[in-house]
């Protein structure tokens, strides 16, 4: 076996366990919306508890990073897709935090919300889905290794951060239909923590960029 089909199968199985990551992510990101729209509280318990799996899946990616660049001191895109890779696990690693605390407000919520609570949920869930769909255009590229399509991805984190800013403003107003819940709070974090979301998809647009083209730019 010579060196490069040698180490193309390694890098196969690098961008396996990448994507397996990339994967258990989305499923937690998915999970976690419907369980914080439908207020079910065994479906966010799962998605908690699965979070454990998702920073597994980081050290094995990890590790086999390290086991790349010390055994075949990889070259060109080789080099690449491993740096690549090991800089997107840490924004899978938040994204899975990000979808794990969401889950867990959904197993706080007050069943008997004030009508203004509600509207800023449906909000909050539209936004969460736009994360989704952004996030799940983003796996194509990522298995494609289609710069292209990742610059044009990145765009879509000006949706999500109007989002954000359509959801404060119905937070700041929630006080004028008399609710003073504690819940307005967890919704402005959440609010943040679903525009951290869409920036952590734009930075693994990034990296996909990378891999193709050997440049990092600033997107978006």
């Amino acid at each position: 076996m010579n060196d490069t089909v040698q180490i193309d199968e390694k890098l196969y199985f690098f961008n396996e366990l990448l994507l397996q990551m990339v994967t258990r992510v989305e499923e937690a990101i998915l999970k976690a919306t419907i369980a914080f729209r439908d207020r079910d509280i065994d479906m966010a318990k799962k998605v908690m508890a699965d979070d454990y799996f998702i920073d597994q899946m980081r050290e094995l990616v990890e590790n086999d990073a390290v086991r790349l660049l010390i055994s075949e001191a990889p070259y060109g895109h080789y080099m690449r897709h491993v740096i690549a890779g090991l800089k997107m696990v840490t924004s899978l690693e938040r994204m899975g935090d990000h979808a794990a605390h969401l889950a867990k407000v959904a197993t706080e919520l007050d069943s008997e919300s004030q009508d203004c609570d509600k509207e800023i949920i449906d909000k909050l869930v539209d936004m969460a889905n736009a994360d989704a769909l952004m996030f799940r255009d983003v796996i194509t590229a990522l298995a494609e290794t289609d710069a292209k399509r990742a610059r044009e991805i990145a765009k879509k984190d000006n949706e999500i951060d109007a989002y954000k800013e359509e959801i404060y403003k119905m937070i700041f107003g929630a006080n004028k239909c008399g609710d003073t819940s504690n819940e307005l709070f967890e919704f402005y974090y959440l609010a943040k923590e679903l525009e951290r979301l869409g920036d952590h998809v734009t930075t693994i647009c990034k990296w996909i960029v990378y891999m193709e083209e050997g440049e990092t730019p600033e997107l978006n």
